[in-house]
């Protein structure tokens, strides 16, 4: 049995609401999986390593690139099988080859300042995030967009829109443009758990 099934989504109305979103097209899905698949990967989040990552823009802990346990993997296969991308690309207009996954633990004073996730290395389509703290146990961390005014695709101006609550079993998607400026907001108490990546051409 699939942890995620694109079957029950209402296509058409997910469409509806991906291109009306502001400041750009995104989507808030709960309760994304079976209650197994939640409990398999806030198990896989105990047993996974993670490391510290500090940098510019950025401090939290990650897995590594390629996470070892096998939930992990599992929802990575599951977000990269046919049926979701074509339920995807139904909802975006974005067509995607394969998804990935890498698991994120942000602690107390733990942020990511704003970015967009555009890499001239990789072909990004589509960006993620799966929520898996339990209620209560996490505060601040929400994913907060911003609208931007652009010069070409150089920002010029920001302004903060939208904020998204990482809840459990919610899955944030988003675009990869230029004007698709977000970050996460800094934890004040508790831990944020999420799973995140992208969809790539």
């Amino acid at each position: 049995m699939r942890w995620l099934d694109p079957a029950r989504w209402n296509v058409e109305e997910l469409a509806a609401s991906w291109h009306a979103a502001s400041p750009f097209p995104h989507l808030v899905l709960d309760d994304v999986l079976a209650p197994a698949g939640v409990d398999a990967l806030r198990d896989a989040l105990t047993t996974e390593r993670h490391f510290p990552r500090r940098g510019a823009l950025y401090e939290m802990m990650a897995s590594a690139e390629r996470p070892a346990h096998r939930a992990l993997r599992r929802f990575e296969a599951e977000l990269g099988c046919g049926p979701v991308r074509a339920a995807l690309e139904a909802v975006t207009g974005r067509s995607t080859t394969r998804a990935s996954c890498r698991s994120y633990v942000y602690l107390a004073g733990s942020y990511l300042l704003p970015h967009t996730d555009l890499d001239p290395t990789t072909p990004r389509r589509l960006a993620y995030a799966y929520y898996l703290s339990e209620a209560g146990s996490c505060q601040g961390g929400e994913l907060e967009l911003f609208a931007c005014d652009l010069d070409g695709d150089e920002v010029v101006a920001t302004r903060p829109e939208a904020r998204i609550e990482p809840i459990a079993n919610r899955l944030a998607l988003f675009d990869v443009s230029p004007g698709s400026l977000h970050q996460v907001r800094e934890v004040t108490a508790g831990a944020r758990a999420s799973v995140a990546g992208w969809f790539y051409a």
